[in-house]
């Protein structure tokens, strides 16, 4: 049996035993189940490669989602006739190529005496379609239980499966929008499942999108971007959360509609659809901000010109040249707003690490900032370089193999990766205790030698389950390209490569802010309007590339443009008027063009609703270094930009340089280090005594002595030159630290000081092999320190 094989057995048998425990009324075992049976939609295609299987696992998950919005009876015999449902799907995975009809026919008997009606002639067709649960077999807006009743109240008999859909919901049909406070807190647990679910479909929602774009005309997308509506739709429905479940069902209608070829789906649609999903996300923003701060934070949203847009599209009217009004909240408090601040969502189109985007230069499609800001997405895929549609060569899109996994609590992973790293630093004092050194015996040393090395492994085992793909990341650059592209009427195509890159799991939301900074200085100042690239002999489609990388042991974030590049002579002439240089002063390009990092510096001729201000770059710098990291951009004018980011792969663990002060260790990060030397007497200069610098490599260097800044007594050197230099740099600024011995290179884990953590010049403290305590520099605040 195959890997994907037991992993399919394992979910099913998992779901067998749930079904026989759960007790009539416990509705949160059926969302468990409910979990499950999509695991195995993700797992299964890659097991048996089945159509039959997979709608009958489609089949089985609907009639779950049936049960949660009371359309099934939640009864034990109901829950008996699932259970032998699932027993024909571990048939059918057992038999594989070799299943009967019969073992179908019975699974099809079983669902519809439970009430789902659909025969086994459906499934043996492989009609996905129809085991997906269509809308026009959902019930209809007007008809949704009532939403004082008890949710999940078990229906009397099972909803009508009308054969064709139903007309688009007339407005006066619908419950009006509101309603005060709704009652979802009674469950939190359930509601915290919700939420985080639902930012996971909100996601997969706008990488189907902007894939689609790629790819128009392929089904397979467009029954991706139904299925997550139509979840997010039962779910909100049993929640008792109206405005989403009315939001997200009328828009499964449309897309129901664009799957049954009564609409395109055009460009109108797929703007309607990202902005729905901005939408949703801010609503269910807002409820995790009710569930964490309590129900006075709760925004009741108008959303009835969505409604209406919705409804405009669904009749095959031609919509506005405007996108729908972003809702605005009907009730308020103080906090309002708090749970609109929109986060960024989004991904890029699957398949492929190399995806190009572009976006039109059609005026935008922007909400009005006060009620609903616009998330900083990603860009839209489409242009020269996408992959040929799907449907064009008659080849579904092929499915991705998953494997299995499970969720585990943060503070859990923080704990375990804590833990060993506390095995690490034991396992080091007992290598280096004295008494070890006198054993004689070689099983033992062979047994210590064993020790080491599973300990080593677990080590590196623990700080990669730390480590995920920097895609995330990637991926919420696509909308903001493509909406910055439309904004700014320049066409740009947006080229990922290396998204599969890890990055330690604590760096990627401090990343994303000097991402988006970067990315809108590279689109607003880097790229030309069309027009203007083809006098310089450029197409009109610029180009903006976005790269991951792991080099030396660091992790390299790359964003090159095509643009116009930075301009040295504006450069100067701003870093010259602040007083930054002087006119007489010899810079290289190099160190005029990273002036832009400076605080409030900008070369910008006018000031957007994008950038130009000159706190952007700024605002980059101090977060890179915040991660112990460097950035610097290098240009040529007229060709382009390149900026780069160096981070370290992980923050729990730093390369340092162990060196002695007197009876003091200390941790300089290698990444600072340029060089070491003994100075000769000859390059050393002083000023009465004070001021002390040392000529390195032509360049007068200012030197710091460690045992003074850090009040050390009985340091082995008080002469720098016959103590140790390192030359070490931190924002530009190269300066000599004088310590006494280099111990050597080692990775060190990174410890919290406590109360201690605002002592200038350190950043943290470590335990090093001898037991000691190692104190690791603070770079930026010993050159600061030394200064005054």
């Amino acid at each position: 049996m195959s890997q994907d094989e037991n992993a399919v057995s394992k979910i099913l048998d998992d779901m067998a035993v749930k079904i026989l425990m759960v007790e009539p009324g416990d509705l949160s075992v059926v969302g468990d189940l409910l979990a499950a049976a999509e695991d195995l939609l993700a797992t299964e295609g890659e097991a048996a490669n089945l159509p039959v299987l997979h709608a009958m696992a489609h089949a089985f998950k609907s009639a779950l989602e049936r049960m949660i919005m009371g359309e099934l009876s939640d009864s034990a015999e109901n829950y008996e006739l699932l259970g032998k449902a699932i027993t024909q799907i571990q048939e059918a995975v057992r038999k594989g190529s070799d299943m009967d009809e019969a073992g179908v026919a019975a699974f099809a008997q079983h669902l519809s005496e439970a009430g789902y009606p659909v025969t086994a002639a459906d499934l043996l067709g492989g009609d996905k379609s129809l085991a997906e649960e269509p809308a026009q077999e959902a019930t209809p807006m007007e008809s949704l239980p009532a939403q004082d009743k008890e949710p999940g109240a078990a229906a009397e008999a099972p909803a009508e499966v009308s054969p064709e859909a139903p007309p688009a919901p007339a407005l006066e049909q619908a419950p009006a929008v509101g309603g005060g406070v709704p009652d979802f807190l009674q469950d939190k647990e359930l509601l915290g499942g919700f939420i985080e679910e639902a930012f996971e479909h909100l996601e997969s929602i706008e990488v189907n999108v902007l894939e689609l774009e790629q790819n128009p005309g392929d089904l397979d997308i467009v029954n991706n971007i139904f299925r997550p509506f139509h979840t997010i739709k039962g779910v909100s429905g049993f929640l008792n959360l109206r405005t989403i479940n009315k939001l997200a069902h009328a828009t499964e209608n449309l897309l129901d509609d664009v799957r049954n070829g009564k609409r395109e789906m055009d460009s109108d649609v797929i703007d309607l659809v990202l902005t729905v999903g901005d939408t949703l996300r801010s609503m269910v923003e807002n409820i995790k901000e009710v569930l964490e701060n309590g129900p006075e934070y709760y925004q009741d949203l108008d959303i009835t010109s969505q409604l209406e847009h919705i409804q405009t599209l669904q009749e095959g009217k031609s919509p506005a040249a405007s996108a729908p009004e972003a809702p605005v909240a009907a009730t308020g408090t103080a906090a309002a707003g708090a749970a609109t601040g929109a986060p960024a969502a989004a991904a890029v189109p699957a398949g492929g690490e190399a995806q190009s985007s572009s976006a039109g230069a059609a005026e935008p499609a922007t909400a009005p900032e006060a009620a609903m800001p616009a998330p900083a997405g990603a860009g839209r895929p489409q242009g020269g370089e996408s992959p040929a549609p799907a449907a064009a060569n008659g080849q579904a899109t092929p499915r991705k193999k998953m494997g299995a996994s499970i969720k585990v609590d943060v503070e859990k992973l923080d704990a375990l990766v804590n833990a060993v790293g506390e095995l690490v630093i034991m396992q080091s004092l007992v290598r280096q205790n004295p008494l070890v050194a006198k054993i004689a015996d070689p099983k033992l040393i062979k047994d210590f030698s064993q020790l080491s090395r599973i300990t080593s492994d677990l080590q590196h085992t623990a700080m990669s389950m730390r480590m995920v793909p920097i895609k995330q990341t990637f991926d919420k650059m696509i909308r903001l390209v493509r909406d910055l592209s439309k904004k700014s009427g320049k066409e740009v195509n947006l080229v990922m490569e290396g998204a599969d890159t890890e990055i330690d799991r604590n760096m990627v939301d401090s990343i994303y802010d000097p991402l988006v900074h970067m990315m809108r200085n590279s689109v607003d100042h880097g790229i030309q309007p069309p027009d203007e690239r083809v006098k310089h002999g450029k197409t009109p489609t610029g180009k903006v590339s976005l790269r991951a990388y792991q080099k030396g042991g660091n992790m390299v974030i790359e964003i090159e443009d095509d643009g116009e590049g930075l301009n040295t002579v504006k450069i100067r002439k701003k870093a010259e008027s602040r007083g930054l240089v002087q006119p007489g002063d010899n810079l290289s390009d190099h160190e005029l063009n990273n002036m832009i990092f400076m605080p409030g510096f900008s070369t910008a001729d006018q000031i957007t609703d994008v950038s130009g201000r000159g706190v952007g770059m700024d605002v980059v710098k101090k977060a890179v270094e915040k991660l112990r990291g460097k950035v610097e951009v290098q240009s040529q004018p007229g060709k382009g930009s390149l900026f780069t980011i160096r981070l370290p792969l992980t923050l729990a663990i730093i390369d340092g340089i162990i060196v002695r002060v007197g009876s003091e260790r200390y941790i300089i990060p290698t990444t600072a280090i340029q060089e070491s030397m003994k100075p000769e007497r000859k390059n050393y200069n002083t000023v009465h005594g004070r001021g002390e610098s040392l000529l390195v490599r032509g360049e007068l260097l200012p030197v710091i002595r460690l045992y003074k800044l850090f009040g050390v007594e009985n340091p082995t050197h008080t002469d720098p030159c016959e103590a140790i230099v390192v030359v070490v740099e931190n924002e530009g600024r190269r300066r000599a630290l004088m310590v006494d011995e280099l111990l050597g290179k080692e990775e060190v884990v990174i410890k919290n000081l406590g109360g201690m953590s605002d002592v200038r010049g350190v950043a943290g403290g470590t335990i090093l092999g001898d037991g000691r305590v190692g104190l690791i520099l603070d770079l930026a605040g010993v050159i600061a320190s030394a200064a005054e």
